[in-house]
C-alpha cells in the first residue's frame, strides 16, 4: 500500500537531522504564510484562519522547543522573536493584514536560512561553537539585533 502524504512526512522527519527538521518547519510556515496573504486576497477566511494556525502551531513548537539552559543568549533572543512572531500572528489573522503577513515571512527567512546553513554544517561534522557563530553571523546581517557574542 502506498503511504499518504502524511505518512510520507513523518517518514522523512525521523529520519531527518534535527537542524534538518527545523528548517523543514520554517519552510512549512514560510509557505502557509504565503497561502494565507493569497486567502486574504480572495476574502477566503477560512483558509486564511487554518493557515495563519498552521504557523502559530510550527512557531510555538519551534519556542517550546527552544533549550535555555543550553542555549543560552541565543535561545534567549530566539524565544523574544518568536514571542513577538506569535503576537503578530494574531494581529494579522484578527485584522486579515497581507501587509503584516509579508513581514512575518521577511522576519522568518532569515532564520530558516541560518539553520539551513547550521544544518549543512552539521551534515559536514561542525563544532558547535562554529555552529553558534554561524547563527549569529547570518542574524546580524539581516539585521537582527542580538546581545550575544560568540565564544
Amino acid at each position: 500500500m502506498p503511504l499518504t502524504a502524511t505518512e510520507a512526512f513523518r517518514s522523512e522527519v525521523k529520519r531527518a537531522r534535527p537542524t534538518e527538521v527545523v528548517v523543514m518547519l520554517y519552510n512549512e510556515a514560510i509557505l502557509s504564510l504565503t497561502a494565507a496573504i493569497k486567502a486574504m486576497q480572495q476574502n477566503d477566511i477560512e483558509e486564511r484562519c487554518n493557515r495563519i494556525n498552521v504557523v502559530t502551531e510550527i512557531v510555538g513548537t519551534l519556542h517550546m522547543s527552544l533549550d535555555m539552559e543550553k542555549g543560552g543568549e541565543i535561545a534567549e533572543q530566539l524565544g523574544r522573536i518568536y514571542r513577538f512572531a506569535l503576537a503578530q500572528l494574531i494581529r494579522v489573522n484578527i485584522h486579515s493584514d497581507a501587509e503584516g503577513t509579508a513581514k512575518i515571512i521577511d522576519l522568518l527567512k532569515p532564520l530558516r536560512d541560518a539553520w539551513q546553513e547550521v544544518d549543512q554544517r552539521m551534515s559536514e561534522g561542525a563544532d558547535e561553537a562554529s555552529m553558534e557563530a554561524t547563527i549569529l553571523r547570518r542574524l546580524e546581517a539581516a539585521g537582527f539585533r542580538l546581545d550575544v557574542h560568540a565564544a
